[in-house]
């Protein structure tokens, strides 16, 4: 699956502070929406520790996974100049973080997944949402966006402002976008077999109240899977973890011992 994408369409990189060559590279890829721009609540705790990249992906790209992955690898061999790779996908984006470390194992130092989407292609709702968003009139698709942010997202743990940002990124995603990154997600199905490459440390982070994925169980299967896996449960979020207020990605990745050791984490405020 894939389909030509003009050089517009092709992915990019952003980077949400100033860079910092002498740090590690940080490289978060975005849930469905391939802005890059939920990241936010997180950037002022992962600066100390990282040179951050979010991956855009534009709405206009239809590329196959692994098109996908090799053109944001592209992107990132220019920068990495020999650093750490920290790898980061969430939802839709930990299964394009896979397929970009299955494509280049050798150059990714640690990989962290938030909530996979790779156990979608299983669920029954799956199956039809792609060919329903593809079909439902625009007035509707974009009215029926209150009822997806429900399932995004645990909104009693989420800021006015942060709020306001989700709904933005939601709603900037157009119909036929949304349908074809869900039918990408009926099609990711990677050889089992090749998980065993993946010898990188690995943190697997699932939401025990993820009201839109099995990501709980999902974290156990891709645990019994890669080689060098740790599971991390938020026992209180919902699928959008990143945007609590109550939730900080530099702490679990500590927890993990997946932070450079070269700087210390900033005291809370």
């Amino acid at each position: 699956m894939g389909i030509n994408t003009t050089d517009r369409d092709c992915p990019a990189l952003l980077a949400p502070v100033d860079p910092r060559p002498d740090l590690p590279l940080f490289l978060y890829v975005p849930g469905l929406d391939g802005t890059g721009q939920l990241l936010a609540p997180q950037v002022s705790a992962l600066e100390p520790h990282f040179d951050l990249r979010c991956v855009q992906i534009p709405m206009g790209n239809r590329q196959s996974w692994p098109d996908l992955a090799t053109a944001v690898l592209a992107q990132v061999q220019p920068i990495l100049d020999r650093r750490p790779l920290y790898l980061m996908g969430e939802s839709y984006g930990a299964c394009l973080g896979l397929q970009m470390a299955l494509t280049a194992p050798d150059i990714v130092h640690r990989l962290i997944l938030l909530n996979s989407a790779s156990a979608l292609r299983h669920q029954v709702w799956c199956r039809w949402a792609g060919q329903a968003a593809a079909l439902v009139p625009d007035w509707l698709f974009h009215g029926s966006g209150a009822i997806a942010l429900q399932l995004l997202a645990a909104f009693d743990r989420i800021t006015p402002e942060v709020q306001r940002m989700l709904i933005n990124a939601v709603r900037s995603v157009p119909q036929d976008c949304v349908a074809w990154r869900l039918s990408m997600l009926q099609e990711f199905n990677p050889n089992p077999e090749g998980f065993q490459a993946l010898t990188m440390p690995t943190v697997l982070l699932a939401s025990d109240r993820d009201r839109l994925l099995p990501s709980h169980a999902e974290a156990l299967r891709l645990g019994r899977l890669l080689p060098n896996a740790c599971i991390g449960h938020l026992p209180h979020s919902g699928h959008g973890a990143l945007l609590e207020q109550a939730v900080s990605l530099a702490d679990l990745l500590e927890r993990a011992d997946c932070l450079p050791q070269s700087l210390p984490l900033r005291s809370p405020s």
